[in-house]
């Protein structure tokens, strides 16, 4: 008798924890997250079109000893009554062409665009620069050393 009345509680108990859980985006896609993103900012504001939002910016590093960096540009939209949306994604790919790591970076917006400081440290220890990049739309950016 007694096995039967615990066969049942643990068959009960296997329907209970087999019952899936209430879907939380945010959190499913923070954990579907690559570990590699190790930074992610706000760059400044945007307005187009009677749509405004903000510009983020995500930075992605692979590599042991020898880290290198990607940048990449998002827009997120905030439309009236709904959710952020993110409208557009670029790789600044000349960055991940240079092979190097991104120290740190400053970002400023105006209305015409994104301007973002970028300081990197050379892995073999060569070529540690400052470059600029300027965004005007997500097909249109310059990227190269800074000017000053």
């Amino acid at each position: 008798m007694h096995r039967k009345i615990i066969l049942a509680g643990a068959l009960a108990a296997g329907l209970v924890i087999s019952v899936p859980a209430l879907a939380d985006q945010v959190l499913d896609g923070i954990a579907a997250m690559p570990a590699g993103i190790e930074d992610v900012r706000i760059g400044g504001t945007w307005e187009k079109d009677g749509k405004n939002g903000a510009y983020r910016i995500v930075v992605n590093r692979t590599g042991g000893d020898a880290t290198v960096a990607r940048l990449f540009v998002q827009w997120i939209e905030y439309p009236d009554g709904g959710e952020a949306k993110v409208q557009k994604t670029i790789e600044i790919k000349e960055l991940a062409d240079l092979k190097v790591d991104v120290v740190d970076y400053t970002s400023e917006s105006d209305e015409e665009g994104l301007s973002v400081y970028i300081e990197t440290i050379d892995p073999s220890g060569n070529a540690d620069s400052n470059y600029e990049l300027r965004i005007t739309a997500p097909d249109d950016y310059r990227f190269g050393p800074t000017s000053n």
